[in-house]
């Protein structure tokens, strides 16, 4: 049994928080319960191995990253009808280039999204607006922590992102979201996604949670 060497305690001067320790343990919490891993343990380890590593990404400056408060307040001013898209879903590529560099998303990891959704064009008119939805999705492929489909979906659930207060969202708007990832992920073949897609429809749900989607993906494999 290990146990941490430490040094005796006296008084509440002696104890040192850490600035940003409320926040890493709110996030590592949020996505326990979310999860709810058989191997707490187990799944500990993982997250904070996997925090650690995207952490020296940013450290090292791998511009291509993607904070995920930065898209949470783009999807906030983009649902906003008051807000820098005035509530509109096709928006123009350079103004959603502005805004992701004002939420402090680099040129460059907006570029890379960029080239899997906007095929290459000799237009002298520039590209057509885009859905700013569909480059959110996008982006999500650059955020730190997500690592597969699974990831992206709880990301895609949240309260702050596409899903209602109770993480919750539409069994159409879900379908829409999900197609347009299997674009960028490598890892979603077609195959995969008709199933997922067939087990969705034969479910009467029509506003669906995690755990419809974890049923209908297992469903599907």
């Amino acid at each position: 049994f290990f146990m941490m060497e430490s040094e005796p305690m006296y008084c509440a001067e002696q104890i040192n928080i850490p600035e940003n320790l409320g926040e890493i343990l709110k996030a590592y919490a949020k996505e326990v319960i979310r999860q709810q891993p058989d191997n707490v343990f187990e799944f500990s380890a993982r997250y904070f191995a996997q925090l650690d590593q995207n952490e020296e990404g940013m450290e090292q400056g791998d511009e291509t990253l993607v904070s995920q408060d930065a898209l949470i307040g783009i999807v906030a001013e983009c649902m906003d009808k008051g807000g820098a898209t005035r509530g509109a879903e096709e928006v123009e590529v350079q103004r959603m280039v502005e805004l992701c560099e004002q939420h402090g998303i680099s040129p460059s990891a907006v570029e890379q999204a960029l080239m899997v959704l906007l095929p290459a064009t000799p237009d002298a008119g520039g590209p057509a607006p885009i859905n700013w939805r569909r480059l959110v999705v996008a982006l999500c492929a650059q955020v730190v922590g997500v690592e597969d489909v699974k990831g992206f979906v709880r990301l895609l659930l949240d309260p702050t992102m596409f899903g209602d207060d109770n993480g919750r969202i539409a069994k159409t708007e879900f379908i829409q979201l999900f197609n347009w990832w299997s674009s960028v992920d490598p890892g979603i073949t077609a195959e995969a996604k008709a199933g997922l897609f067939a087990a969705l429809a034969s479910s009467e749900v029509e506003i669906m949670t995690y755990q419809d989607f974890l049923d209908a993906f297992k469903e599907a494999a």
